[in-house]
């Protein structure tokens, strides 16, 4: 659960801690800082340091490797664009899978899961039917060559039970023959066989003497599931098969064209007609029903998993230094879509730092090295506060947080996934976290959806971020969606010193699922202590990095 209560503050930036240790009680050792002096300084004012003991360093975490991500075909997950004027920006855009969308794709002209699983409930159907048919007639304790011969040989519709048997054979081969071998997507067909098993099913129950012929349960039994299952596949064809595949072929750019007749549509025809490349193609060059896109952005050379090799530009205003990826082309204005994430972006980060600022917080804890966690109630809902020292400029904590979330499940052992899902501009974007699912699988996966906005306010770098809804990725299977409230991370400079920092974290949360808020209330402290532990063992990790560079 604290796994979850981490990612959940992920959201608002990257990493965490594990649940376990915060489902039974423990007491936290004294924190320590990375290089730079360990020093530590007074919760609360940034100017008096003291000089705590040194402490051995944490072990070092290694990055797992998750095998739902790795096996994927190629094309499923990345998408080739060469950029205009040459091949020489040709790069691999992710695209995050879902589900839904895996079901509906066909992966090298196979026919897609979806519909293979249509074609399994018709085959299902006929074989059911059948041998529901021929335990009716075994029960009865008679002969089963005689009735066979009775019921198919000498068939009547007032005596036999075998036409039921035969009209799911004939559902199975229409459905096979134009839906698997032809590969339609027309909804006549599935009338054909619904319509025509509905005329036959009203005409044997108005026919069959019932009362002549035993056993009258699995007879009646067999009428009214005959009648389920038709129904059955036109729901899932209707409701999943076309819907998921059409979807499908929209985004790969698989979907057929029409010259449809002016003013002839239905309710499935998509509101912009498709272009060569489908909508994925048209999300990448900037033109998309998904307001945004990744053409809006500078492209630069591509580098591996996301190393700090990419190309900065250094904000002239804040010295931050900003990714390529997140700078928009000059040709590329933003959209109104874009304008109200960055108006409900700021508006987040205005209410996180007026709540971070407001008085009236109550200690809930704090450690030996003077971290500690402040609690007070907002809206009706306990929102908390963590306050602490690292030994880093907050210039370069706001960059690790905010322009790194990729390579968060790296040094966070709680997150399983973290990516930007929507850059925005430089200061905001949308991105997208799954913690780990914990308590041996007691407490499932919870995965989040952020808005994120960093801003200098009052000397202090501030990154905010909350929940919010985004088409590019619904809520997902077999995941609880959990939702931040708005909440912050406040790098504060320390007069005299900078190379330190007061970091501070106001985090609002709702993990969602059975798990019942105070018991999340009372793990979100030793998850917030975790946190910054985690914090400085990543800075001393870089400064060592860089230590060694320096010696190259």
């Amino acid at each position: 659960m604290a796994s979850s209560v981490n990612s959940s503050v992920t959201s608002q930036t990257p990493s965490l801690p594990s649940y376990g240790s915060y489902l039974q009680p423990h007491n936290h050792p004294p924190q320590h800082q990375a290089p730079h002096g360990n020093r530590q300084g007074p919760v609360g004012h940034p100017h008096h340091l003291t000089h705590p003991t040194q402490h051995p360093p944490h072990p070092p975490y290694t990055p797992q490797t998750y095998p739902h991500s790795t096996h994927l075909p190629a094309h499923l997950s990345h998408l080739h664009y060469n950029g205009v004027g040459g091949g020489y920006r040709s790069q691999q855009f992710p695209v995050i899978m879902t589900d839904d969308l895996v079901s509906g794709t066909q992966h090298d002209g196979r026919m897609s899961p979806v519909r293979r699983f249509f074609l399994l409930l018709c085959t299902f159907d006929i074989l059911f039917t059948s041998l529901l048919w021929i335990i009716a007639i075994l029960v009865t304790g008679r002969d089963l060559t005689n009735e066979l011969h009775n019921q198919v040989v000498e068939y009547s519709i007032h005596s036999s039970m075998f036409d039921c048997a035969i009209a799911a054979a004939g559902r199975f081969l229409f459905s096979l023959v134009f839906y698997g071998f032809f590969h339609l997507s027309h909804w006549w067909p599935i009338t054909v066989t619904t319509t025509s098993t509905i005329a036959f099913l009203i005409a044997k129950v108005l026919e069959y003497k019932w009362h002549q012929n035993e056993p009258i349960t699995y007879n009646v039994m067999l009428v009214l599931l005959s009648f389920i299952l038709c129904w059955g596949e036109v729901w899932f064809f209707d409701l999943r098969l076309i819907p998921l595949e059409r979807k499908a072929n929209e985004i790969w750019g698989t979907q057929p064209h029409k010259d449809n007749v002016e003013g002839e549509s239905d309710e499935r025809t998509p509101l912009v007609a498709p272009s060569e490349g489908g909508m994925l193609q048209r999300f990448i060059e900037g033109s998309t029903l998904y307001e945004g896109s990744v053409g809006n952005y500078y492209s630069p050379f591509e580098t591996p998993d996301n190393t700090d090799d990419e190309d900065e530009d250094i904000s002239e205003d804040s010295g931050v230094k900003i990714p390529r990826r997140f700078k928009r082309k000059k040709d590329h204005p933003l959209t109104e879509q874009e304008e109200e994430y960055i108006k409900t972006g700021e508006e987040m980060l205005a209410a996180a730092w007026h709540t971070l600022n407001s008085t009236d917080w109550k200690l809930e804890k704090q450690l030996d090295n003077m971290d500690r966690v402040q609690v007070k109630q907002v809206n009706g809902k306990k929102v908390f506060k963590l306050t602490g020292y690292v030994n880093i400029s907050p210039r370069q904590l706001l960059e690790e947080l905010f322009y790194k979330i990729e390579q968060a499940p790296t040094w966070n052992p709680t997150l399983v996934d973290c990516r930007t899902i929507q850059p925005i501009d430089e200061h905001t974007d949308i991105s997208y976290q799954v913690c780990a699912e914990a308590g041996g699988g007691v407490v499932s996966t919870r995965d989040f959806v952020n808005l994120r906005h960093w801003a200098v306010v009052e000397g202090a770098y501030v990154s905010a971020g909350g929940s919010i809804t985004h088409p590019a990725m619904p809520p997902q299977h077999k995941k609880v969606r959990g939702e931040n409230g708005p909440g912050c991370f406040a790098m504060r400079p320390v007069e005299g010193d900078p190379e330190l920092c007061l970091f501070q974290w106001l985090l609002d949360t709702d993990l969602k699922g059975w798990i019942p808020q105070s018991v999340i209330d009372k793990a979100l402290s030793g998850a917030q202590f975790d946190y910054i532990t985690h914090i400085r063992t990543r800075v001393g990790s870089v400064a060592d990095t860089e230590v060694q560079c320096d010696k190259l």
